[in-house]
């Protein structure tokens, strides 16, 4: 008699590859001449604008551009900021190493090095920096397991395996337009920077349909004192995605970036056209479940298996919603005015717990700065720059090595203040995604049967005394019993589960010899 095995190849979570790419900044900003001349370098700030993101064919590609924004004060009467700012392309491939990897786009983020800015000349600023982009994919391992076997007085274990994974991510790149009103006189437009808050994400055969809100901020400032004022402007949004394969069965997590915004008007007229840029991420994550074989033995024969660890990815949390966070220090100078302030931040990440946790639980953790623009008693502006950390509520049970945070952050509100001498810096920040992690399941991979028992001269009967907790298939398989004899021999009550996966109370059982 020949043992019969079934296989299947699975395909499970294999970790995370990641890299982190130095990409150089050397330009010079041109002032044209009908803007006021270079007084001084407030504070320059790079960030990058993704617009290709692929993995393909085992290499990740990017293509996109370092926006490069410089503050500066001119001699002009006042505290007046003033920005320009300089595109500087960029263009990457990476090949991965050895494996498997699903196409799509990666997850992206990234953090300055360093910048060093200054004027040349009134009309001409000098810039080298650099800037850290990071990117990561995760590694898709497939294994061939076995899922049943049959004949020779083959006993097995069952395992069903539950899980998610995720089938299909896409990153499209939008427009979207409304009306805003211009800034009141004796106003001038700064900046304009926005978030996206998800509303719902409805996947159906094919597609996925999203709803949302570009919530995006205008920052003007007085040309005679010099403060900085916020405005908000949402513009509902609704896009439908044609993803193949997808089923309404699926769940979508979405996240929203807003790359760029123009603000334009015609002479007279008392609103302007907002234009906005923006990326919309779609991840669509599908529920697998598998029936592998993760232990057996043969009743008639000696058995030798081969194991392996299977992981597939559990949800572990919904983060989605806001963080609000306030920060309280020092003005480096107690005399100053606080106009405003810009906020960067970074990539949500796992890192281990603090404390008497810190070995068996995980957090998410983000790192940020506040630029918080000051005013003198001479009307000469710096900026003071306030990093922080933030993250959500919550500690998780594992380790980052099987963590996969998939979330976009951003910031949806920000107020700068000061009591005295003290800085107060309040804000929101908007987050949507998911915190996964790998759970490990044991399956066999290989099974091989050897010479076969003589038994002829052993007893028919054996008696064992079972500890609490020990598992029936595993005293069965010391005596090469059948699992279900034993539960019969003792009058085990099933419930109508498998005898394997019985376990005992301390008592006296009766082991009978396979038949």
């Amino acid at each position: 008699m020949e043992l019969k095995v079934f296989k299947d190849t699975i395909a499970s979570y294999g970790g995370r590859w990641e890299t982190r790419l130095e990409l150089p900044v050397e330009t010079e900003i041109l002032i044209p001449d009908y803007l006021p001349a270079v007084f001084k370098i407030v504070k320059c700030l790079i960030t990058p604008v993704v617009l290709q993101n692929r993995v393909s064919g085992g290499r990740w590609q990017s293509e996109g551009y370092l926006r490069c924004t410089v503050y500066y004060q001119s001699e002009e009467p006042g505290t007046r900021l003033l920005r320009t700012e300089q595109k500087f392309a960029f263009e990457k491939l990476v090949e991965l190493p050895a494996g498997q990897y699903a196409d799509g786009p990666a997850q992206v983020w990234g953090e300055p090095e360093y910048c060093n800015c200054r004027a040349v000349s009134e009309h001409r600023i000098d810039l080298r920096g650099a800037y850290i982009l990071c990117a990561a994919v995760a590694v898709r391992r497939e294994s061939e397991l076995l899922t049943a076997l049959a004949d020779c007085g083959i006993e097995q274990y069952t395992r069903t395996m539950q899980g998610l994974q995720c089938a299909v991510t896409e990153e499209k790149t939008l427009t979207a337009e409304t009306a805003a009103a211009l800034p009141g006189t004796g106003e001038s437009v700064l900046d304009i920077t926005g978030s996206f808050a998800v509303g719902s994400a409805a996947p159906a055969t094919g597609q996925v349909s999203v709803q949302g809100t570009l919530q995006i901020q205008i920052c003007s400032q007085n040309t005679g004192t010099g403060e900085l004022t916020v405005r908000s402007k949402d513009l509902a949004v609704q896009q439908t995605l044609e993803l193949p394969g997808v089923t309404e069965d699926d769940t979508a997590l979405v996240r929203g970036e807003v790359l760029a915004c123009t603000l334009s008007a015609v002479d007279g007229a008392g609103e302007a056209s907002l234009s906005v840029t923006w990326k919309l991420r779609v991840e669509v994550w599908r529920s697998v479940q598998h029936t592998v074989v993760a232990d057996a033995y043969s009743t008639l024969c000696k058995t030798q298996t081969v194991q392996t660890v299977c992981r597939l990815l559990q949800k572990t949390a919904d983060l989605t919603g806001r963080i609000p966070v306030t920060l309280d220090d020092d003005l480096p100078d107690a005399e100053g005015t606080v106009l405003g302030c810009f906020v960067t931040l970074g990539a949500l990440c796992a890192a281990q717990a603090d404390g008497n946790k810190a070995e068996t639980h995980l957090k998410l953790l983000g790192k940020g700065t506040a630029h918080v623009f000051i005013s003198d008693a001479r009307g000469e502006l710096t900026c003071y720059d306030k990093a922080f950390t933030w993250q959500p509520d919550g500690l998780w049970p594992g380790s980052t090595d099987g963590a996969w945070p998939s979330v976009g952050a951003s910031v949806a509100r920000v107020a700068s203040s000061k009591n005295g001498a003290r800085l107060r810096v309040d804000l929101e920040i908007e987050i949507s995604g998911a915190l996964f992690q790998a759970q490990s399941f044991d399956a066999l991979c290989g099974v091989e049967l050897g010479e076969e028992y003589d038994d002829s001269d052993g007893p028919a009967l054996y008696i064992y005394y079972a500890r609490q907790g020990e598992r029936i298939f595993d005293i069965a398989r010391r005596y090469h019993a059948r699992a279900r004899d034993l539960a019969a021999a003792n009058h085990l009550d099933t419930n109508g589960d498998p005898p394997q996966e019985l376990t005992t109370d301390t008592a006296c059982l009766l082991i009978p010899a396979a038949l």
